[in-house]
């Protein structure tokens, strides 16, 4: 989602990292992966790693259209991650 939002280029890739709490070149570094002769075929879907730190609940929440919003446990498999968020785009 991170990625996708970064290739729309509303917003500057910086200030689309720093929205979501990862740095700049974590962010370039899987734009530049998802580009070229090893891009990620148009249906797949391109998910960033994220790392949840601090002393609260550890959940990634991810937020649609119409108000829906899905949270993720820290541990959560990343195949399963993806296979939901892909059956919402």
């Amino acid at each position: 989602m991170i990625v996708a939002e970064a290739r729309k280029g509303a917003i500057p890739r910086v200030e689309v990292a720093a929205k979501h709490g990862v740095t700049d070149a974590a962010l370039k570094y899987h734009l530049y992966k998802t580009t070229g002769s090893t891009a990620v075929k148009d249906k797949a879907l391109a998910l960033l790693p994220v790392r949840v730190s601090g002393t609260a609940a550890k959940q990634v929440e991810l937020e649609f259209g119409a108000g829906l919003r899905l949270r993720f446990e820290e541990g959560c498999d990343p195949a399963y991650v993806a296979a939901v968020v892909s059956r919402f785009r």
